[in-house]
Protein backbone atom coordinates (compact mmCIF):
# COMPACT_ATOMS: atom_id res chain seq x y z
CA UNK A 1 0.00 0.00 0.00
CA UNK A 2 1.43 3.20 -1.15
CA UNK A 3 2.22 5.99 1.33
CA UNK A 4 -0.18 9.55 0.92
CA UNK A 5 2.17 11.68 0.61
CA UNK A 6 1.77 15.56 0.25
CA UNK A 7 3.76 17.11 -2.94
CA UNK A 8 4.88 20.41 -2.79
CA UNK A 9 3.35 22.55 -5.40
CA UNK A 10 4.86 21.62 -8.54
CA UNK A 11 7.36 19.46 -7.38
CA UNK A 12 7.25 15.83 -8.80
CA UNK A 13 7.76 12.42 -6.22
CA UNK A 14 11.54 10.93 -6.51
CA UNK A 15 11.77 8.65 -9.26
CA UNK A 16 13.05 7.21 -12.35
CA UNK A 17 10.86 4.57 -13.60
CA UNK A 18 12.36 3.64 -16.82
CA UNK A 19 15.09 2.76 -14.63
CA UNK A 20 13.21 0.84 -12.30
CA UNK A 21 12.14 -1.33 -15.48
CA UNK A 22 15.38 -1.75 -17.03
CA UNK A 23 17.02 -3.45 -12.99
CA UNK A 24 14.03 -5.88 -13.86
CA UNK A 25 14.70 -6.66 -17.26
CA UNK A 26 18.23 -6.86 -16.41
CA UNK A 27 16.78 -9.49 -13.58
CA UNK A 28 14.40 -11.54 -16.39
CA UNK A 29 17.40 -11.28 -18.93
CA UNK A 30 20.26 -12.29 -16.99
CA UNK A 31 18.86 -14.10 -13.66
CA UNK A 32 22.06 -14.36 -12.40
CA UNK A 33 22.04 -10.64 -11.79
CA UNK A 34 18.96 -10.47 -8.82
CA UNK A 35 22.07 -12.16 -6.42
CA UNK A 36 23.51 -8.90 -6.74
CA UNK A 37 20.75 -7.16 -5.84
CA UNK A 38 18.19 -9.46 -3.59
CA UNK A 39 20.42 -8.29 -0.29
CA UNK A 40 19.46 -4.38 -0.43
CA UNK A 41 16.65 -3.89 -3.29
CA UNK A 42 12.92 -4.70 -1.77
CA UNK A 43 9.48 -4.92 -3.51
CA UNK A 44 8.63 -1.65 -1.46
CA UNK A 45 12.06 0.27 -2.97
CA UNK A 46 9.94 0.47 -6.41
CA UNK A 47 7.98 3.98 -7.34
CA UNK A 48 5.62 1.93 -9.82
CA UNK A 49 2.97 -0.36 -8.39
CA UNK A 50 3.21 -2.37 -11.58
CA UNK A 51 7.60 -2.77 -11.01
CA UNK A 52 6.94 -3.54 -7.25
CA UNK A 53 4.42 -6.46 -8.34
CA UNK A 54 6.54 -7.92 -10.80
CA UNK A 55 9.89 -7.44 -8.09
CA UNK A 56 7.85 -9.51 -5.68
CA UNK A 57 6.87 -12.18 -8.12
CA UNK A 58 10.25 -12.66 -9.10
CA UNK A 59 11.99 -12.55 -5.18
CA UNK A 60 8.78 -15.80 -5.05
CA UNK A 61 10.12 -17.39 -8.06
CA UNK A 62 13.53 -17.59 -7.02
CA UNK A 63 12.54 -18.79 -3.69
CA UNK A 64 11.04 -21.85 -5.31
CA UNK A 65 14.25 -22.29 -7.68
CA UNK A 66 12.60 -21.94 -10.62
CA UNK A 67 13.99 -20.35 -13.65
CA UNK A 68 12.78 -16.34 -13.84
CA UNK A 69 11.26 -16.03 -16.98
CA UNK A 70 8.45 -14.24 -19.12
CA UNK A 71 6.33 -17.72 -18.01
CA UNK A 72 7.00 -18.17 -14.70
CA UNK A 73 6.50 -14.69 -14.14
CA UNK A 74 3.03 -14.51 -16.10
CA UNK A 75 2.02 -17.90 -13.69
CA UNK A 76 3.23 -16.21 -10.51
CA UNK A 77 1.69 -12.72 -10.96
CA UNK A 78 -1.76 -14.88 -11.81
CA UNK A 79 -1.06 -16.12 -8.28
CA UNK A 80 -0.85 -12.98 -6.74
CA UNK A 81 -4.18 -11.95 -8.96
CA UNK A 82 -1.85 -8.67 -10.20
CA UNK A 83 -1.11 -10.15 -13.88
CA UNK A 84 -4.05 -7.68 -15.28
CA UNK A 85 -3.41 -5.05 -13.36
CA UNK A 86 0.66 -4.93 -14.22
CA UNK A 87 -0.71 -4.75 -17.78
CA UNK A 88 0.00 -8.41 -18.53
CA UNK A 89 2.43 -10.01 -21.34
CA UNK A 90 2.73 -6.92 -22.92
CA UNK A 91 4.55 -5.30 -20.06
CA UNK A 92 6.54 -8.33 -18.73
CA UNK A 93 7.63 -9.16 -22.48
CA UNK A 94 8.80 -4.93 -22.83
CA UNK A 95 10.62 -5.05 -19.92
CA UNK A 96 13.35 -7.49 -22.11
CA UNK A 97 13.26 -4.40 -24.42
CA UNK A 98 14.84 -1.84 -21.70
CA UNK A 99 17.31 -4.13 -19.74
CA UNK A 100 20.35 -2.43 -18.39
CA UNK A 101 23.61 -3.69 -18.92
CA UNK A 102 24.66 -6.48 -16.16
CA UNK A 103 27.60 -4.64 -15.10
CA UNK A 104 25.35 -1.75 -14.17
CA UNK A 105 22.71 -3.60 -12.41
CA UNK A 106 23.76 -2.87 -8.75
CA UNK A 107 24.83 0.90 -9.58
CA UNK A 108 21.34 0.84 -10.88
CA UNK A 109 19.44 -0.76 -7.82
CA UNK A 110 21.39 2.10 -5.53
CA UNK A 111 19.72 4.97 -7.81
CA UNK A 112 15.85 3.19 -7.16
CA UNK A 113 17.00 2.92 -3.73
CA UNK A 114 17.69 6.24 -3.35
CA UNK A 115 14.81 7.86 -4.64
CA UNK A 116 12.77 5.66 -2.75
CA UNK A 117 14.81 7.14 0.54
CA UNK A 118 13.67 10.62 -0.70
CA UNK A 119 10.48 9.51 -0.83
CA UNK A 120 10.35 7.83 2.75
CA UNK A 121 12.25 11.50 3.82
CA UNK A 122 9.11 13.48 2.24
CA UNK A 123 6.81 11.41 4.14
CA UNK A 124 8.53 11.84 7.00
CA UNK A 125 8.91 14.94 7.35
CA UNK A 126 5.14 15.73 6.80
CA UNK A 127 4.51 13.47 9.29
CA UNK A 128 7.12 15.39 11.30
CA UNK A 129 5.65 18.69 10.95
CA UNK A 130 1.76 17.35 11.55
CA UNK A 131 2.94 15.77 15.05
CA UNK A 132 5.18 18.80 16.00
CA UNK A 133 1.51 20.87 15.89
CA UNK A 134 -0.27 18.24 18.11
CA UNK A 135 -0.80 18.98 21.79
CA UNK A 136 -1.43 15.66 22.47
CA UNK A 137 2.45 14.23 21.82
CA UNK A 138 5.05 14.19 24.15
CA UNK A 139 7.93 16.74 22.35
CA UNK A 140 10.49 14.46 23.67
CA UNK A 141 9.21 11.27 22.31
CA UNK A 142 8.75 12.84 19.28
CA UNK A 143 12.48 13.39 18.87
CA UNK A 144 13.32 10.18 19.64
CA UNK A 145 10.76 8.62 17.46
CA UNK A 146 12.32 10.80 14.61
CA UNK A 147 15.78 9.71 15.69
CA UNK A 148 15.17 5.98 15.16
CA UNK A 149 13.24 6.82 12.15
CA UNK A 150 16.32 8.05 10.76
CA UNK A 151 18.42 5.30 11.90
CA UNK A 152 15.90 3.11 10.25
CA UNK A 153 16.41 4.53 7.07
CA UNK A 154 20.23 4.54 7.06
CA UNK A 155 20.19 0.94 7.73
CA UNK A 156 17.82 0.10 4.40
CA UNK A 157 21.02 -0.39 2.34
CA UNK A 158 22.62 -4.14 3.14
CA UNK A 159 25.84 -3.35 3.55
CA UNK A 160 27.44 -6.81 4.76
CA UNK A 161 28.33 -9.35 2.67
CA UNK A 162 29.68 -13.03 3.06
CA UNK A 163 33.38 -13.02 3.39
CA UNK A 164 35.44 -16.43 2.27
CA UNK A 165 36.85 -17.94 4.98
CA UNK A 166 40.25 -17.40 4.43
CA UNK A 167 40.01 -13.54 4.32
CA UNK A 168 38.35 -14.18 7.90
CA UNK A 169 41.26 -16.06 8.93
CA UNK A 170 43.68 -13.00 7.83
CA UNK A 171 41.95 -10.81 9.77
CA UNK A 172 42.10 -12.85 12.76
CA UNK A 173 46.08 -13.33 11.79
CA UNK A 174 46.33 -9.49 11.85
CA UNK A 175 44.82 -8.84 15.15
CA UNK A 176 46.89 -11.34 16.73
CA UNK A 177 50.32 -9.75 15.01
CA UNK A 178 48.93 -6.68 16.29
CA UNK A 179 48.03 -7.33 19.02
CA UNK A 180 51.49 -8.50 20.06
CA UNK A 181 53.40 -6.19 18.06
CA UNK A 182 52.06 -3.26 19.78
CA UNK A 183 51.54 -5.04 23.41
CA UNK A 184 47.92 -3.79 23.26
CA UNK A 185 44.83 -5.84 24.42
CA UNK A 186 42.29 -6.65 21.27
CA UNK A 187 39.40 -5.97 23.11
CA UNK A 188 38.71 -2.64 25.20
CA UNK A 189 41.10 -2.68 28.35
CA UNK A 190 40.50 -4.12 31.88
CA UNK A 191 41.35 -3.02 35.04
CA UNK A 192 41.40 -6.35 36.91
CA UNK A 193 44.93 -7.84 35.62
CA UNK A 194 43.67 -11.31 35.48
CA UNK A 195 40.58 -11.28 33.89
CA UNK A 196 42.64 -9.41 31.45
CA UNK A 197 44.63 -11.71 30.86
CA UNK A 198 41.88 -14.07 30.47
CA UNK A 199 39.76 -12.32 28.59
CA UNK A 200 42.15 -10.25 26.32
CA UNK A 201 39.68 -7.43 27.03
CA UNK A 202 36.03 -6.86 25.78
CA UNK A 203 35.76 -7.21 22.15
CA UNK A 204 33.64 -5.89 19.62
CA UNK A 205 30.19 -6.86 18.97
CA UNK A 206 29.88 -8.79 22.24
CA UNK A 207 27.10 -8.46 25.11
CA UNK A 208 28.98 -9.02 28.42
CA UNK A 209 25.97 -9.40 31.51
CA UNK A 210 27.42 -8.62 35.05
CA UNK A 211 25.06 -9.69 37.21
CA UNK A 212 24.49 -9.92 41.46
CA UNK A 213 22.55 -9.61 44.15
CA UNK A 214 22.28 -6.47 45.41
CA UNK A 215 25.50 -4.91 47.38
CA UNK A 216 27.50 -6.45 46.35
CA UNK A 217 29.03 -4.08 44.27
CA UNK A 218 28.03 -4.60 41.00
CA UNK A 219 27.59 -0.33 39.80
CA UNK A 220 31.05 0.36 41.82
CA UNK A 221 32.53 -2.49 38.87
CA UNK A 222 30.90 -1.74 35.93
CA UNK A 223 32.22 2.17 36.62
CA UNK A 224 35.23 0.51 37.29
CA UNK A 225 34.96 -1.03 33.82
CA UNK A 226 34.17 2.27 32.15
CA UNK A 227 36.97 4.42 33.99
CA UNK A 228 39.57 2.20 33.28
CA UNK A 229 39.80 2.60 29.50
CA UNK A 230 38.81 6.07 29.45
CA UNK A 231 41.72 7.03 31.75
CA UNK A 232 43.71 5.58 28.50
CA UNK A 233 42.03 7.84 26.31
CA UNK A 234 39.31 5.43 24.72
CA UNK A 235 35.88 6.97 24.77
CA UNK A 236 33.25 5.26 27.18
CA UNK A 237 29.32 5.44 27.10
CA UNK A 238 28.07 5.21 31.01
CA UNK A 239 23.62 4.58 31.18
CA UNK A 240 22.90 4.80 34.59
CA UNK A 241 19.61 4.11 35.33
CA UNK A 242 19.96 4.06 39.12
CA UNK A 243 22.17 6.43 40.25
CA UNK A 244 22.77 10.37 39.26
CA UNK A 245 25.05 11.43 37.48
CA UNK A 246 26.57 13.20 40.30
CA UNK A 247 26.56 10.18 42.69
CA UNK A 248 28.66 8.11 39.85
CA UNK A 249 31.25 11.04 39.80
CA UNK A 250 31.50 10.95 43.67
CA UNK A 251 32.31 7.42 43.32
CA UNK A 252 35.15 8.14 40.58
CA UNK A 253 36.46 11.27 43.05
CA UNK A 254 36.98 9.06 45.86
CA UNK A 255 38.54 6.33 44.07
CA UNK A 256 40.92 9.14 42.29
CA UNK A 257 41.70 10.50 46.06
CA UNK A 258 41.23 7.97 48.44
CA UNK A 259 39.24 9.88 50.40
CA UNK A 260 35.51 8.35 51.25
CA UNK A 261 32.72 7.92 49.09
CA UNK A 262 30.15 8.55 51.31
CA UNK A 263 31.73 11.90 52.73
CA UNK A 264 32.28 12.99 49.22
CA UNK A 265 28.15 12.35 48.39
CA UNK A 266 26.98 13.63 52.17
CA UNK A 267 29.36 16.59 51.45
CA UNK A 268 31.37 16.47 54.48
CA UNK A 269 34.50 17.01 53.76
CA UNK A 270 36.91 19.23 55.08
CA UNK A 271 39.03 21.48 53.76
CA UNK A 272 41.93 19.59 53.30
CA UNK A 273 40.05 16.85 51.59
CA UNK A 274 38.09 19.55 49.63
CA UNK A 275 41.44 21.02 48.16
CA UNK A 276 43.22 17.29 48.07
CA UNK A 277 39.53 16.80 45.74
CA UNK A 278 40.74 19.43 42.94
CA UNK A 279 44.29 18.52 42.91
CA UNK A 280 43.44 14.56 41.92
CA UNK A 281 40.40 15.63 39.83
CA UNK A 282 42.20 17.55 37.68
CA UNK A 283 42.51 14.57 35.25
CA UNK A 284 38.91 14.17 34.88
CA UNK A 285 39.26 17.16 32.38
CA UNK A 286 40.85 15.65 29.89
CA UNK A 287 38.44 11.81 30.35
CA UNK A 288 36.64 10.55 27.87
CA UNK A 289 33.90 9.29 29.76
CA UNK A 290 30.14 10.52 28.88
CA UNK A 291 27.62 9.75 31.78
CA UNK A 292 23.56 9.61 31.16
CA UNK A 293 21.60 9.30 33.88
CA UNK A 294 18.10 9.76 31.99
CA UNK A 295 16.03 6.94 34.15
CA UNK A 296 13.47 4.26 33.05
CA UNK A 297 15.49 4.20 29.10
CA UNK A 298 13.28 2.19 26.43
CA UNK A 299 15.55 0.36 24.13
CA UNK A 300 14.44 2.48 21.33
CA UNK A 301 15.59 5.57 23.14
CA UNK A 302 18.76 4.01 24.41
CA UNK A 303 19.59 2.78 20.84
CA UNK A 304 19.11 6.53 19.56
CA UNK A 305 21.35 8.03 22.51
CA UNK A 306 24.25 5.21 21.88
CA UNK A 307 24.10 5.81 18.05
CA UNK A 308 24.26 9.62 18.86
CA UNK A 309 26.90 8.99 20.93
CA UNK A 310 28.27 6.76 18.75
CA UNK A 311 28.75 9.67 16.54
CA UNK A 312 29.98 12.71 18.27
CA UNK A 313 31.79 11.01 20.75
CA UNK A 314 33.66 7.67 18.73
CA UNK A 315 32.64 5.61 21.64
CA UNK A 316 34.08 2.07 21.97
CA UNK A 317 32.68 0.75 24.93
CA UNK A 318 28.69 1.03 26.61
CA UNK A 319 27.97 0.35 30.28
CA UNK A 320 24.05 0.22 31.13
CA UNK A 321 23.41 -0.03 34.84
CA UNK A 322 20.85 -1.97 34.95
CA UNK A 323 19.15 -3.97 32.61
CA UNK A 324 15.94 -4.56 34.75
CA UNK A 325 15.52 -1.22 35.32
CA UNK A 326 14.84 -0.44 31.47
CA UNK A 327 11.58 0.71 30.08
CA UNK A 328 10.31 -2.10 28.10
CA UNK A 329 6.46 -2.09 28.56
CA UNK A 330 4.09 -2.91 25.74
CA UNK A 331 0.44 -4.06 25.51
CA UNK A 332 0.26 -7.75 26.41
CA UNK A 333 4.03 -8.08 27.48
CA UNK A 334 4.91 -10.00 30.82
CA UNK A 335 7.60 -8.95 32.31
CA UNK A 336 9.31 -12.21 31.23
CA UNK A 337 9.18 -11.20 27.03
CA UNK A 338 9.96 -7.32 28.35
CA UNK A 339 13.50 -8.33 29.45
CA UNK A 340 13.80 -10.52 26.69
CA UNK A 341 12.95 -7.87 23.92
CA UNK A 342 15.54 -5.95 25.91
CA UNK A 343 18.36 -8.74 25.88
CA UNK A 344 18.20 -9.35 22.38
CA UNK A 345 17.77 -5.54 21.54
CA UNK A 346 21.27 -5.12 23.52
CA UNK A 347 22.57 -7.64 21.57
CA UNK A 348 21.32 -6.56 18.00
CA UNK A 349 22.85 -2.95 19.69
CA UNK A 350 26.43 -4.56 20.33
CA UNK A 351 26.38 -5.57 16.89
CA UNK A 352 25.14 -2.49 14.83
CA UNK A 353 27.55 -0.27 16.65
CA UNK A 354 30.42 -2.81 16.80
CA UNK A 355 31.23 -2.15 20.35
CA UNK A 356 30.81 -4.26 23.35
CA UNK A 357 28.20 -3.54 25.63
CA UNK A 358 28.41 -4.05 29.27
CA UNK A 359 24.76 -4.99 30.98
CA UNK A 360 24.38 -4.90 34.69
CA UNK A 361 22.13 -7.23 36.34
CA UNK A 362 20.10 -8.44 39.18
CA UNK A 363 20.02 -12.21 40.39
CA UNK A 364 17.26 -13.35 42.04
CA UNK A 365 16.54 -14.45 45.84
CA UNK A 366 17.55 -18.30 45.16
CA UNK A 367 21.25 -16.99 45.59
CA UNK A 368 20.89 -16.62 49.33
CA UNK A 369 19.10 -20.26 49.88
CA UNK A 370 22.54 -22.02 48.95
CA UNK A 371 24.90 -22.46 51.99
CA UNK A 372 27.72 -21.47 49.31
CA UNK A 373 25.57 -17.87 48.39
CA UNK A 374 27.53 -18.67 44.62
CA UNK A 375 25.65 -17.51 41.85
CA UNK A 376 24.25 -20.05 38.70
CA UNK A 377 23.18 -19.05 34.97
CA UNK A 378 19.48 -19.64 36.20
CA UNK A 379 19.57 -17.34 38.58
CA UNK A 380 19.72 -14.25 36.03
CA UNK A 381 16.30 -13.05 36.88
CA UNK A 382 13.22 -12.34 35.06
CA UNK A 383 14.00 -14.08 31.70
CA UNK A 384 16.33 -16.88 30.85
CA UNK A 385 16.72 -14.95 27.26
CA UNK A 386 19.94 -12.78 29.25
CA UNK A 387 21.86 -15.98 29.38
CA UNK A 388 21.03 -17.37 25.92
CA UNK A 389 21.69 -13.75 24.50
CA UNK A 390 25.07 -12.91 26.54
CA UNK A 391 28.51 -13.29 25.02
CA UNK A 392 29.69 -13.61 27.86
CA UNK A 393 28.26 -13.97 31.77
CA UNK A 394 29.97 -12.51 34.71
CA UNK A 395 28.77 -13.44 38.75
CA UNK A 396 29.87 -10.93 41.66
CA UNK A 397 30.38 -12.55 45.33
CA UNK A 398 31.50 -11.21 48.43
CA UNK A 399 32.02 -14.06 50.92
CA UNK A 400 32.62 -11.41 53.50
CA UNK A 401 29.16 -9.98 53.34
CA UNK A 402 27.70 -13.27 53.91
CA UNK A 403 29.82 -13.48 56.89
CA UNK A 404 31.67 -15.91 55.52
CA UNK A 405 35.08 -16.06 57.11
CA UNK A 406 37.36 -18.15 54.30
CA UNK A 407 36.82 -19.10 50.45
CA UNK A 408 37.71 -22.04 48.68
CA UNK A 409 39.92 -20.17 45.61
CA UNK A 410 40.62 -23.56 43.42
CA UNK A 411 42.31 -25.62 45.82
CA UNK A 412 43.50 -23.08 48.22
CA UNK A 413 41.27 -21.72 51.19
CA UNK A 414 41.94 -17.76 51.56
CA UNK A 415 40.72 -15.25 53.73
CA UNK A 416 37.38 -13.55 53.00
CA UNK A 417 38.87 -9.69 54.32
CA UNK A 418 38.30 -7.18 51.36
CA UNK A 419 37.74 -10.55 49.05
CA UNK A 420 35.81 -10.12 45.26
CA UNK A 421 35.04 -12.76 43.28
CA UNK A 422 34.68 -12.78 39.46
CA UNK A 423 33.47 -16.04 38.73
CA UNK A 424 32.82 -16.50 34.73
CA UNK A 425 29.95 -18.16 34.06
CA UNK A 426 29.56 -18.12 30.55
CA UNK A 427 32.30 -17.10 27.91
CA UNK A 428 31.91 -18.23 23.90
CA UNK A 429 35.32 -16.85 23.58
CA UNK A 430 37.24 -18.59 26.27
CA UNK A 431 37.21 -20.23 29.36
CA UNK A 432 34.89 -20.24 32.44
CA UNK A 433 36.14 -19.88 36.18
CA UNK A 434 36.50 -17.89 38.64
CA UNK A 435 39.30 -14.55 39.38
CA UNK A 436 39.22 -13.08 42.72
CA UNK A 437 40.17 -9.35 43.21
CA UNK A 438 39.81 -6.70 46.05
CA UNK A 439 37.45 -4.84 47.50
CA UNK A 440 37.80 -1.34 48.42
CA UNK A 441 34.96 0.14 50.92
CA UNK A 442 36.04 2.89 52.32
CA UNK A 443 36.28 4.19 48.53
CA UNK A 444 33.91 1.35 46.76
CA UNK A 445 35.94 0.43 44.21
CA UNK A 446 38.11 -2.60 43.21
CA UNK A 447 41.77 -3.54 42.72
CA UNK A 448 43.67 -6.27 42.02
CA UNK A 449 44.20 -9.05 45.08
CA UNK A 450 47.93 -8.27 45.00
CA UNK A 451 47.53 -4.86 45.13
CA UNK A 452 48.47 -3.59 48.82
CA UNK A 453 46.03 -1.54 50.67
CA UNK A 454 48.53 0.70 52.12
CA UNK A 455 48.98 1.87 48.64
CA UNK A 456 45.81 3.77 49.41
CA UNK A 457 46.68 5.31 52.87
CA UNK A 458 50.08 6.68 51.10
CA UNK A 459 48.32 8.78 48.85
CA UNK A 460 46.17 10.15 51.53
CA UNK A 461 49.55 10.99 53.15
CA UNK A 462 50.96 12.33 50.13
CA UNK A 463 47.63 14.49 49.76
CA UNK A 464 48.08 15.94 52.72
CA UNK A 465 51.70 16.70 52.98
CA UNK A 466 50.84 18.33 49.75
CA UNK A 467 48.55 20.69 51.50
CA UNK A 468 51.60 21.36 54.05
CA UNK A 469 54.11 22.61 51.47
Amino acid sequence: MKKEIKNIEGKMMPQNIELEKSVLGCIISYPEAYDLVASMLKPEHFYSTENSSIYKAIQQVMLEFKAVDLMSLSVQLKKNGEFETIGGYYYIANLNNESSYFANVEAHSLIIIQKFLQRELIFFSNNLLQNAYSETIDCFDLIDKAGNEINNMLNVIESKKAKRLDQVAKEVLDDCFKAMTEDKPSGVPISIFNLQKQTNGWRNGNLIILAARPAMGKTAVGLDYAYHPSKLGIPVGFFSLEMTAKELAGRLMSKESSISSQKINNNTVNTYELTALRKDCLVFKELPLYIDDTPALSIQRLRSKAFRMKREYGIKLLVLDYLQLMDGAQEGDNREQEISKISRGLKKLAKELEIPIIALSQLSRQVESRPSKKPQLSDLRDSGAIEQDADMVIFLLRPEYYNQNSYMYGNEEIHTNGLMVHIIAKFRGGQVGEIRNRWVAETTSIADWDKPISNDLIKIENNYNFLND
